[in-house]
């Protein structure tokens, strides 16, 4: 069995599992988790699954839809799901039978009349009406088919130029390109730009021998060019990171817009311009200079900000972008820890608006230490197991299948029981975990990425702190609201008055029921529902109530905004949850006093500070001397060298000696602030 045709079984045996469960339909699961996917890949930000998106009489269907507000964006979702023993090629018939599907569902969105069509308490006539009227927004459409199944050798994805006068695209994600998505290390699927057609002008600044890793180069770039690029890529054109900071910081300056309305010829003087890069550059001599002619991977690092304010003024102001252009400093990555490179750039590039450690937050150590613990902490036996296992925190993406890429059958089959793919955890998991309980739940219904950016800034800051706190108690604690999280979403489904939008049920739950037990100083005891492995039938009781409680406020008739999901958004709407009923009165079993929560957390934090000291220490033994020596020096140059720390550094160099834990603590802060100018 090939490794495409394992992934293939291994996904449809899950989905089956989900299904059966939660007593969900399969499609609804292949949807949450191929969306999710994609999602946290960059493809789009929120998303919506519209389960009763099919007509009786077959000649329409929508499964849901996304619509990304940087670049005015609408993508539409259809899938073709197959459940047969192996995988069927997808043929190019299946794939105009469902795009024609889908476009008739589009057509009769925009200009039919919709109760004709739909029924108007259901959930596809409030999508179709969302999209009704944002249709004057629209720039334009994406048809994406997702599918199970591998589109066939000889097969071609259809074109669909024109949607009611937007230009619309069909994107095809099938079972090989999905496979090759998860299965990479990569945050998002690969971009190629071609420039042949024209070729950019630039100068080279540096060009290291034996590859083009740390090619520099400096190019101008076409205002036109960028608003085409950013069209066709959406927000997967800023770095991850970039991105996040972009949309949890507003997307438009106004400066820029009336430079570009007012000004535009002094446009390329007034802006600081793009830092970028490029897994690869095909930079070639020409008559007159040299020329790029490809780049594969572009990504901006800075000027995020600047991209999206010329794509709005291009898009909603109609602003003739001829004689705007801006300068472009490119560099292409070293093969070897590119993030880290990426991370340098981002935080050392000139910028109207600093980026913050946590805007680089894909590359923060609390990732590192979550993985860490959760490799080594077992998870006790529940009822029906006959083995411990691992809840998986997946830091990169890939890293689940990378784990079991070269094992034999046997040892795949031994490594999933351990670690099951219902209990992997990515790092939007956590964010849309953890922001639910931490009373937030308007922004966890604004989609992957924004909630990220969000759930940054306050890991950071409490990182900053005090980063003891992050330990196996924290893990615990957050494996716990996983477990709780999880079994609302599969309870949910089976309940009688369940319409839709169950992401934002479940988060606005869960947080209605963290507010009042904050407000009772309370907390869930972590350590009781650790071990039980079971969530109370009771505490599931507590939170359907919320949820149908919700779950009335957000279908009201009289609902401030016609929108559900984007009603959801907002934090006027968390304002109103609050005042929901809430009883908790019978929750004794999983609840215990803010105090002792405390004392547990305090123990954790002990435990977690032995644990730094030895790190440290170790870390410490196994650096070079010729680091402290560096060290020494950049002290010496900041007027940084205070007797104390030179002594350290003394006995950092010294053979054989062993620092003490606060001396080495010392040592590996020092190494961390000037991690960027160490050349060990």
């Amino acid at each position: 069995m090939d490794e495409l045709t394992e992934y293939y079984v291994s996904l449809v045996e899950h989905l089956h599992a989900s299904a059966d469960v939660e007593g969900s339909v399969i499609t609804y699961e292949y949807l949450s988790y191929i969306l999710e996917l994609l999602s946290d890949a960059g493809e789009f930000e929120d998303f919506s699954i519209i389960e009763d998106g099919i007509d009786g009489a077959g000649r329409w269907a929508f499964d849901g839809y996304s619509y990304d507000e940087n670049n005015f964006c609408l993508s539409l979702f259809i899938s073709i799901l197959d459940t047969a023993e192996e995988p069927r090629r997808l043929l190019k018939a299946d794939i105009e039978s469902a795009v024609k599907k889908l476009s008739r569902f589009a057509v009769r969105a925009i200009s039919g009349n919709l109760v004709d069509y739909f029924e108007p308490t259901s959930n596809c006539y409030l999508a179709a009406k969302f999209i009704r009227d944002g249709w004057p927004e629209i720039a334009r459409v994406k048809l994406v088919v997702l599918s199970n199944r591998p589109l066939a050798e000889r097969a071609s994805v259809p074109s669909f130029d024109d949607l009611d006068g937007r230009p619309c695209t069909v994107d095809l994600w099938d079972l090989r390109r999905i496979y090759k998505l998860e299965s990479s290390r990569r945050e998002r699927e690969e971009m190629i730009v071609d420039f042949s057609d024209a070729p950019l002008p630039c100068i080279v600044s540096n060009r290291p021998k034996g590859g083009d890793g740390g090619l520099s180069v400096l190019t101008v770039f076409p205002a036109q060019l960028l608003v085409d690029l950013y069209g066709k890529w959406g927000s997967r054109l800023l770095e991850q990171n970039v991105r996040s900071f972009l949309q949890h910081r507003g997307k438009v300056n106004k400066g820029i817009r009336h430079t570009i309305l007012h000004d535009p010829g002094n446009f390329f003087a007034f802006n600081n311009g793009l830092t970028a890069t490029a897994k690869a550059a095909v930079v070639k001599d020409g008559d007159s200079g040299q020329f790029i002619e490809k780049v594969e991977d572009l990504q901006i690092v800075n000027g995020g900000q600047t991209t999206a304010s010329i794509y709005s003024a291009a898009i909603r102001d109609k602003a003739d972008m001829a004689g705007i252009s801006i300068q472009v400093k490119l560099t292409v990555l070293p093969e070897e820890d590119p993030s880290s490179l990426v991370a340098k750039i981002a935080r050392f590039a000139n910028s109207q608006n600093k980026v913050s450690e946590a805007d680089l937050f894909s590359n923060h150590p609390f990732h590192i230490r979550l993985e860490e613990i959760s490799r080594r902490v077992w998870v006790p036996v529940k009822a029906g197991q006959s083995a411990q296992t691992h809840w998986f925190y997946e830091r990169a993406r890939g890293q689940y299948l990378d784990a079991q890429a070269y094992l034999t059958p046997a040892k795949k089959k031994q490594f999933q029981k351990i670690n099951p793919r219902s209990q992997l955890l990515t790092k939007t998991d956590v964010a849309k975990i953890m922001n639910s309980w931490e009373e937030l739940p308007h922004e966890v219904s604004k989609g992957a990425q924004k909630n990220f950016a969000v759930f940054a800034d306050l890991i950071d800051g409490q990182w900053e702190s005090d980063d003891t706190k992050f330990n196996e108690f924290f893990f615990r604690k957050l494996v716990s609201r996983a477990s709780i999280f999880r079994a609302l979403e599969r309870a949910i489904l089976k309940e009688p008055w369940y319409a839709g939008y169950r992401a934002n049920l479940v988060t606005y739950a869960i947080a209605r029921l963290s507010h009042e037990i904050a407000k009772k100083k309370q907390e869930l005891d972590v350590d009781a529902i650790w071990r039980g492995q079971v969530i109370p039938e009771i505490l599931t009781s507590r939170l359907l109530e919320l949820a149908r409680s919700v779950n009335g406020l957000l279908l009201d008739e009289n609902r401030p905004v016609g929108n559900p999901s984007e009603l959801a958004k907002r934090k006027a709407f968390w304002e109103s949850v609050k005042q929901i009923e809430c009883r908790t009165d019978d929750l004794g079993a999983v609840l215990i006093s803010r105090e002792a929560a405390q004392d547990s957390e305090k123990e954790a934090r002990k435990t977690q500070t032995l644990d730094k000291g030895i790190q440290a220490q170790s870390d410490v033994l196994a650096t070079p001397a010729h680091v402290w020596s560096r060290l020494e020096e950049l002290l010496m140059e900041e007027g940084e060298a205070t007797p104390s720390l030179m002594g350290i550094l003394r006995v950092a160099k010294k053979p054989g000696q062993i620092p003490s834990e606060k001396q080495a603590n010392v040592l590996f802060r020092l190494k961390e602030k000037y991690k960027d100018f160490l050349h060990s």
